[in-house]
């Protein structure tokens, strides 16, 4: 990897700066975040219209985490009004006492609304976000559509085609995947649950706000769109709505499937990680004992 960009900038220390991606497999886990983040600048960069310029423009990074990405717009958050926001509070913390200003950030809370007005955002990006997010999911996409001006662009990213086979292990298939939820219940501190998308549901539901202007099919495992603000006024109800497309059923009943694997398998897990730990082996003979006096009990 080349030369640090911004090396006379602080670096988080290492567990906010791995929060997003995890950079103890790398050698240089700072230079790692340094050209990650680079790596994310590029590629929104590389979505805007030709001719899109920040200055006089405002611009918000949602789930900014501790600035991996926003580190790299310090130029452009010297000509515009340049936020982020995240429901980690270390991370916004830390972002706030060493990047601000130029930058602004706050934190938000795990639902909507943000408490920044709506209406006036020129630009905003939330990557690695819808990735994760389950029932808040649509409200989080019909807040950001009202923070947005009329015709603001949203540069997001979504999780399927790209990675599905990785955590469903099975091979990916487009039609009986809609907004398919997996590990609903993981911490955070474990990744959060496991969000996939297949391209023609973001289609059928996204597209109700937005308009879908260009698609950078991988980075990072994911797919990243640009999206355009439409001149309408949506909830996350209207968003939610199944759409006539029979495959909003069969990814339906297809999702119910592979939450049941999951469990089963999680439990497989629990059971495995008991059965053979000391402790279950040491206290074998006294469950032993117990379950022979239980049948005793039952047939004197």
């Amino acid at each position: 990897m080349g030369t640090r960009a911004s090396n006379s900038l602080p670096y988080p220390p290492h567990e906010l700066a791995s929060r997003v991606c995890c950079l103890d497999q790398w050698d240089d886990p700072l230079e790692a975040y340094e050209q990650l983040g680079a790596q994310t600048r590029d590629a929104i960069l590389g979505l805007l219209p030709a001719g899109w310029a920040f200055e006089g423009k405002r611009v918000l990074d949602f789930g900014c985490g501790a600035g991996r990405t926003l580190r790299h717009f310090l130029r452009e958050a010297e000509q515009a009004d340049v936020w982020g926001c995240d429901l980690d509070a270390s991370s916004v913390s830390w972002l706030l006492e060493h990047l601000s200003p130029p930058l602004q950030a706050i934190r938000n809370q795990a639902e909507p609304p943000l408490g920044l007005d709506y209406g006036t955002f020129d630009l905003i990006w939330a990557l690695s976000v819808f990735t994760h997010l389950t029932d808040n999911s649509l409200p989080w996409l019909a807040e950001l559509h009202s923070l947005l001006k009329p015709g603001g662009l949203l540069v997001a990213t979504y999780m399927g085609r790209w990675n599905g086979e990785v955590f469903t292990h099975e091979p990916w298939d487009d039609d009986r995947i809609g907004m398919n939820v997996l590990r609903r219940d993981q911490g955070w501190d474990a990744g959060g649950p496991t969000v996939l998308m297949s391209d023609w549901w973001v289609r059928a539901h996204w597209g109700r706000a937005f308009e879908i202007v260009e698609t950078l099919p991988e980075m990072h495992g994911q797919t990243w769109v640009l999206l355009k603000k439409r001149d309408v006024a949506i909830s996350a109800e209207e968003l939610e709505r199944p759409s006539d497309d029979p495959r909003e059923w069969i990814a339906l009943q297809h999702n119910v499937r592979q939450v049941e694997r999951d469990r089963e398998l999680a439990l497989g897990e629990v059971r495995g990680y008991y059965e053979g730990s000391l402790s279950w082996r040491v206290t074998r003979p006294l469950r032993e004992l117990a379950r022979r006096a239980q049948k005793r009990r039952k047939f004197p």
